[in-house]
């Protein structure tokens, strides 16, 4: 897949969900106002364009297919998404923020640049989705108007101390744990898909035989050569290291105390028995603060940041004059 597409996704729906400009239908009966924005006002064909853009993007979007909304609640996040769409372009129109040509250059220059695309292949592209350049240069203009008035209106007050990050890595603690890898040894004595119960009863004879003789200080390496018709049989039932989570949950859960140099007892799983030996264990030390300090202060910040952007557009709407007649 192209990735314009994705970019172009991207200027679609950041900010309240798509940033195309309105297109007014031509005349229907059906059509009216279903919504004033302070002097604004929001009809049912805009509705109607913006709920079949939504609906075409989530056939695009694996992610959005999944979601399984009912059309009557898209109409309403799409219709709640227009009129913030109004009130934050009433809001740049009265702050006066405006967008040079030349940062607009700048955007498509990168997105040309990044993508290896002449001038005239980026134009070609944009026809095949139906964009003319100047529409895209619209996109971008209302974008950067967009973060100038979030730069604005939410960055500039929105702050995380130290004492937040410093608390966040106290109370997350296991994020930041140290972490353990085992090596492993294993016997492993597959069941025969069509044996008996005597069989399966001899199996389990000779494996406890196998932790017996290992009770009494056998090589484990040559036990499994002999015995193993597992991987790494040949190499001592070497099967290198593992972490938490990697091996299937009855062998973790019987080595989960197991020392370096120390064995399993008989372990009955679906397939077969196995025997494990614990032959080295790496720690892994614990992420001290000023390793994720960074990281912590991204996600502190984002969350924050959206935040207050919803309780700035909540206030900006409850000073505002909107009415709903949908």
């Amino acid at each position: 897949m192209w990735r314009k597409r994705r970019i172009l996704s991207l200027l679609f729906f950041s900010f309240l969900i798509g940033l195309m400009p309105s297109v007014q239908a031509e005349s229907e009966v059906v059509d009216r106002i279903i919504a004033y924005v302070n002097d604004d006002i929001i009809t049912l064909s805009e509705l109607n364009e913006r709920v079949q853009e939504f609906a075409a993007a989530r056939q695009q979007n694996p992610f959005l297919r999944e979601q399984n909304q009912s059309l009557e609640n898209v109409r309403r996040e799409m219709l709640d998404a227009l009129i913030n769409e109004r009130l934050t372009s009433q809001e740049i129109a009265r702050l006066r923020i405006t967008v040079r040509d030349s940062e607009v250059d700048e955007v498509i220059s990168s997105i040309s640049k990044e993508n290896n695309l002449t001038q005239e292949a980026l134009e070609a592209q944009f026809r095949k989705e139906g964009i003319t350049i100047e529409e895209f240069r619209q996109q971008i203009r209302r974008t950067l108007e967009q973060n100038q008035l979030i730069q604005r209106e939410v960055r500039s007050k929105t702050v995380v101390t130290e004492e937040l990050v410093e608390a966040y890595y106290q109370s997350h603690l296991e994020e930041f744990q140290a972490n353990e890898r085992w090596r492993l040894r294993d016997i492993f004595l597959p069941f025969d898909a069509i044996g008996s119960l005597e069989d399966r009863a001899r199996l389990f004879d000779l494996g406890q035989q196998i932790v017996d003789r290992l009770q009494q200080g056998a090589d484990f390496a040559q036990l499994a050569q002999r015995y193993s018709r597992g991987p790494g049989a040949e190499q001592g039932g070497d099967l290198g290291f593992f972490s938490k989570g990697e091996l299937d949950p009855t062998l973790e859960k019987a080595i989960a105390n197991l020392k370096k140099g120390e064995h399993s007892p008989v372990i009955d799983t679906e397939m077969g028995l196995h025997i494990i030996q614990v032959t080295d264990v790496e720690t892994t030390p614990p992420k001290p603060l000023e390793q994720v300090r960074a990281s912590i202060y991204g996600k502190l910040y984002q969350r924050e940041l959206d935040y207050k952007y919803r309780e700035w557009l909540t206030s900006l709407r409850e000073r505002s004059y909107v009415k709903v007649e949908y």
